[in-house]
């Protein structure tokens, strides 16, 4: 397996437990975070969000800047023995799959992207037709003073606001200059009320340029597109998202009594109309929470005094802080090698060195070569730990990597240690089969 396969692997790998770990404690602290209202919760899950997608780049990331920085200077490279106690304990764990298996899982992989980066694509271009086919729309002199009223409140420039038969209700869109687009007949059947509660909820999302943060987000997860949790953590923010815009439009355009009532009279008017969407235009009704909304919109939050909640939010950033790096540190390492296969010379019982049992002594030694292309800028040094086991006429067997440094300096020290030759271990004057570690010392002066 290559390098870049094995990066691939375990990353994906990787992504299937840290994605639920990660997402676990967000959503301990949103628990705590949305007594103090819609916004904290809603930043609660955006920084989640940010963090399980990640989290498993972290380990291919290295393996990249290492890449980067690197040079043409003098290398050199060394293996010193080490007589292996068994209870040593590795910094990340290694993991064996077999080349075919992880071939498939990648090819299988990629596939998946393809049809997501397809489908975003496609969205994109959608929403694009959207915005051009929409005809400019015909406000009367009191929806010009509302749409006036709510755009001068958020301080938004100026915003076309259009008519498209492909929505089926008000939404909000456009790359550079917002649009905000009403199917027909929408303007004409609204109350006065009602409408601006659709205004005052739709300005609120071009405030915050929901659309672009939302274009954001579905290409910052794109390469994890496969997995649940991701789809569950931009929903949490979706729904988070509307809330956020319930609590601007509440804040002095109308009472929180009024702004329900018009949700739940939108809510009727906008399901009795059949037109189906496929963009990335926000609407009003997007999240699909409307009683939640009403219920949280009517709900009072808590009141925390600053200091308060700056000291929450510290220990919140230090508890994902250490949720993160404790993620990171149980990451597992895809070994870039065939699987490890038993055979008829280490089948026998394998001893540890001590009580006893003497340690084989290295007859044949080879170096490893230095990776290409990672002859690294200024200084360099890296450790990686082989395990082995020489078996009683002295050949390495069962070659694996203990402490990984990276999957093509592993590569390298495993292709070494093979070529190693050994004077058994001995017990009683009998050779034995031995477990022992090999350190593999990679350095640049």
């Amino acid at each position: 397996m290559s390098s870049v396969s094995s990066l691939i692997t375990s990353y994906l790998v990787n992504s299937v437990w840290e994605l639920p770990f990660i997402s676990g404690a967000g959503w301990l602290i949103s628990l705590v975070f949305q007594k103090l209202g819609s916004r904290s919760e809603h930043a609660t899950w955006v920084v989640t969000f940010s963090l399980a997608v990640s989290m498993p780049a972290i380990p291919p990331l290295r393996f990249l800047v290492g890449l980067a920085t690197s040079s043409s200077f003098p290398t050199h490279s060394s293996i010193a023995f080490e007589a292996a106690q068994a209870a040593e304990t590795p910094l990340r764990r290694a993991l064996s799959i077999p080349t075919p298996a992880a071939y498939g899982l990648i090819c299988s992989y990629l596939l998946v992207l393809l049809y997501f980066t397809i489908r975003l694509g496609w969205s994109i271009r959608n929403t694009q037709e959207l915005i051009y086919d929409a005809s400019p729309a015909l406000l009367t002199e009191e929806q010009e003073n509302l749409w006036r009223r709510c755009t001068q409140f958020y301080s938004l420039k100026p915003i076309k606001v259009r008519i498209s038969e492909r929505v089926r209700g008000p939404v909000a869109l456009g790359f550079g200059q917002p649009v905000l687009l009403f199917p027909p007949d929408f303007l004409e059947n609204c109350s006065s009320q009602d409408l601006l509660a659709a205004f005052a909820h739709e300005s609120a999302h071009m405030k915050r340029h929901d659309f672009i943060k939302n274009l954001f987000y579905e290409l910052f997860s794109l390469s994890l597109c496969f997995h649940p949790i991701t789809w569950v953590l931009k929903s949490r923010i979706a729904q988070t998202r509307e809330m956020v815009c319930d609590s601007m439009a509440t804040e002095r355009l109308l009472t929180p009594f009024d702004y329900t009532e018009s949700l739940l009279r939108l809510a009727t008017m906008i399901r009795t109309n059949s037109r189906a969407m496929t963009s990335h235009a926000i609407g009003i009704f997007d999240a699909d929470i409307l009683e939640k909304r009403v219920m949280v919109v009517k709900t009072k939050t808590w009141n925390f005094s600053p200091w308060a909640t700056y000291a929450l939010t510290a220990a919140t950033m230090i508890f994902m802080g250490a949720i993160t790096a404790w993620g990171t540190a149980l990451a597992v390492t895809i070994e870039p090698v065939t699987q490890r296969a038993a055979s008829p010379e280490t089948s026998s019982a394998v001893y540890k060195v001590g009580n006893g049992v003497g340690a084989p002594t290295v007859i044949k030694s080879v170096d490893p070569q230095f990776p290409d292309g990672r002859n690294t800028k200024g200084m360099f040094q890296g450790v990686c730990i082989v395990g082995l086991v020489v078996d009683t006429s002295g050949m390495p067997k069962e070659v694996h990597i203990v402490k990984p440094l990276a999957p093509d300096f592993d590569a390298n020290a495993i292709k070494a240690v093979q070529q190693y030759n050994f004077e058994p271990a001995k017990l009683l004057g009998k050779p034995v089969a031995v477990s022992i570690n090999i350190e593999v010392n990679y350095q640049k002066y």
